[in-house]
């Protein structure tokens, strides 16, 4: 291995580090109140180093979901295309609560960053990725086959299950012991099809 390769071999070790040290001091701790201190001592690096990987605490939220969206992608996209609506959420219940049940908290703090981040690409013509996309050309398809009503856009009803969605997590997140996330995030979707359907001719 060449002087260069072990030197970003070394700085991709330290950044693994310094992300695990950081959740497992968000987990202690909650975001807001953790120190970058704590997270530095844990990974065994200065502050600056966690600086130089990651400039803020979200950033590091920002990272963990990038690695979460990229597993529900996946798992989305690995439906057959015309899978009905009902698989479709189905799916998406599964895939959001795999990662999350067993980390309220973070989910909490991860999920405002979802949003700060679609919200901020709305609000500049950004064209959205992640969940909002994958499920946006799910809705479409449902609405094209009549799975769906076409009296608003399927980007609005795709969005409009998805802020549900996220209301119906933020509450488990306040008292997980409830019910399991999946099963809350299911019983939502059934909730939301009901009148996503429209009314019958």
């Amino acid at each position: 291995m060449s002087g260069g390769s072990r030197r970003q071999q070394q700085r991709k070790e330290t950044r693994r580090k310094v992300f695990e040290s950081a959740l497992s001091i968000f987990r202690r701790d909650g975001v807001s109140e953790s120190r970058i201190e704590d997270i530095a001592t844990r990974a065994g690096v200065s502050r600056g180093t966690f600086y130089f990987h990651f400039p803020t605490k979200e950033a590091v939220l920002s990272e963990l979901l990038v690695t979460a969206e990229a597993d529900f992608t996946a798992e989305i996209d690995a439906l057959p295309a015309d899978a009905p609506i009902e698989d479709v959420l189905n799916t998406t219940a599964m895939a959001m609560a795999r990662p999350w049940s067993a980390e309220p908290s973070l989910w909490m703090e991860v999920g405002l960053v979802a949003m700060r981040n679609t919200a901020d690409k709305l609000a500049h013509g950004q064209p959205t990725d992640g969940i909002r996309a994958v499920l946006g050309r799910r809705f479409e398809h449902a609405a094209e086959t009549g799975q769906l009503s076409t009296l608003v856009p399927h980007q609005i009803i795709a969005d409009f299950y998805l802020a549900n969605a996220f209301a119906v997590a933020v509450s488990w997140s306040t008292n997980p012991d409830i019910m399991p996330l999946a099963g809350a995030l299911q019983a939502a979707a059934i909730l939301f099809l009901d009148g996503a359907r429209g009314r019958p001719e």
